[in-house]
């Protein structure tokens, strides 16, 4: 959040902390935990990479495999939240988290586009002058492509961005994996062409 004021992330380093992040999730999520409010400030910049933090609005989605311990670890020491219950930061939340349905992996999707495109641009992808119209920018807009405010951003990373804020659950990238996979491709046919460049110009192409 502390880095975000001061503009927008270049390109290489932002894929990099997205990748850690959505590396993260993706653990989160097999040990079937939904995080329910991903935001920039519960993202930490170290030397050794991003941490995903603070999992206090979080909730288990079929713990299969985990032990006592586990599962005391992970999960809140809170009462389980009755259906209906907005919890999070609204610019980040799905449509469906502020509707008060059920989160699952695909809503910390939607969450992660959010802060990714806030990431590439420097500007939040949703804005209001009051929460009703914030909630309603979240609900019915699509912010303007990435590569419309940040030209060196690729067709594919304006595809992966633009998958994880669809308003519909089933239209978003189904799980962290698939997401991280993605933005790793990304990363390296970006660094492959960057090479390419380079080896051009010792040649005098």
């Amino acid at each position: 959040e502390a880095r975000l004021r001061k503009g927008p992330i270049p390109i290489e380093e932002a894929l990099q902390i997205a990748i850690q992040i959505a590396s993260a999730l993706d653990a989160a999520h097999r040990r079937g935990m939904v995080h329910r409010d991903l935001k920039p400030g519960n993202v930490m910049l170290t030397r050794g990479g991003a941490k995903l933090l603070d999992f206090g609005l979080a909730k288990m989605n079929e713990p299969a495999g985990l032990s006592d311990t586990d599962v005391t670890q992970l999960a809140p020491h809170r009462p389980i939240t009755v259906q209906g219950t907005i919890l999070g930061t609204l610019q980040y939340m799905s449509p469906e988290q502020l509707e008060g349905k059920e989160a699952d992996a695909r809503s910390d999707i939607f969450s992660f586009g959010a802060m990714l495109y806030e990431m590439i641009t420097g500007r939040k992808g949703f804005a209001g002058s009051s929460q009703a119209s914030l909630i309603a920018a979240v609900m019915t807009t699509a912010p303007p492509p990435v590569s419309t405010l940040q030209p060196m951003a690729s067709p594919a990373l304006d595809r992966v961005v633009r998958k994880c804020l669809e308003k519909s659950p089933d239209d978003r990238w189904q799980n962290a994996g698939d997401l991280l996979s993605e933005l790793e491709w990304i990363a390296e046919t970006g660094s492959d062409r960057k090479s390419t460049r380079l080896n051009s110009s010792h040649l005098g192409i």
